[in-house]
C-alpha cells in the first residue's frame, strides 16, 4: 500500500480543487522512485511556467525582460539567462528556454526579487514529503542541467 497523505492541509495553488489532488494523487501512487520524481519535476516545471505566463512577470518585449529596458540588469538583452563565464544559456532558443529545470525556473533577478517576485519550493508543492535536504539542494542549485541528469542526482542522494 502506498503512502496515505492528506492533502487537504496543503494550497492547490490556483489549481482547481479536484485537479490539483488528481495531480498530487498520482504523484503519491506511483511506486517507481524515477517515474515519481520525475512527475514532481514535470508538475513543479509546469506550475511555474504557467504561472510566469499568466503574471508575466519578466514582461519581455523584443528579446529585453523588465529589468533589462529598465537597465537594472547586468545584461541588456534575453534578461538573465546567461551562464557565468560561458554566455548566453545554450538552451534558450528564439526567445524560449528549451531545458525543463527547476533551479532555472525559480531563480529571479534582484529587479523582480526586490518587487517581492520570488518562488519558494515549499510553497508550490509539498517538496520535503519527497526528498531530503541534499536532494532539495540539487533542485534549488542545479542551474542548466537537463532534466535526467537532475533526476539521476535525486536517485543518487535519496536516503534508504
Amino acid at each position: 500500500m502506498g503512502k496515505v497523505i492528506d492533502i487537504s492541509s496543503f494550497k492547490n495553488y490556483g489549481l482547481d480543487e479536484k485537479l490539483f489532488a488528481s495531480k498530487i494523487n498520482k504523484i503519491i501512487a506511483e511506486d517507481d522512485i524515477k517515474k515519481q520524481y520525475s512527475l514532481i519535476f514535470d508538475y513543479i516545471c509546469d506550475y511555474i511556467d504557467s504561472d510566469m505566463k499568466i503574471h508575466n512577470y519578466c514582461d519581455f518585449q523584443n528579446g529585453r525582460c523588465i529589468a533589462n529596458r529598465l537597465g537594472k540588469s547586468v545584461h541588456i538583452e534575453n534578461g538573465c539567462c546567461y551562464q557565468f563565464r560561458v554566455g548566453l544559456c545554450k538552451h534558450l532558443i528564439n526567445g524560449t528556454c528549451t531545458n525543463k529545470n527547476i533551479a532555472c525556473k525559480i531563480f529571479m533577478c534582484s529587479y523582480l526579487e526586490k518587487q517581492k517576485i520570488k518562488y519558494d519550493l515549499d510553497e508550490i508543492f509539498p517538496i520535503k514529503l519527497f526528498f531530503n535536504r541534499k536532494q532539495i539542494s540539487v533542485l534549488k542549485r542545479g542551474f542548466f542541467k537537463p532534466k535526467d541528469e537532475i533526476i539521476n542526482l535525486l536517485l543518487k542522494y535519496k536516503t534508504k
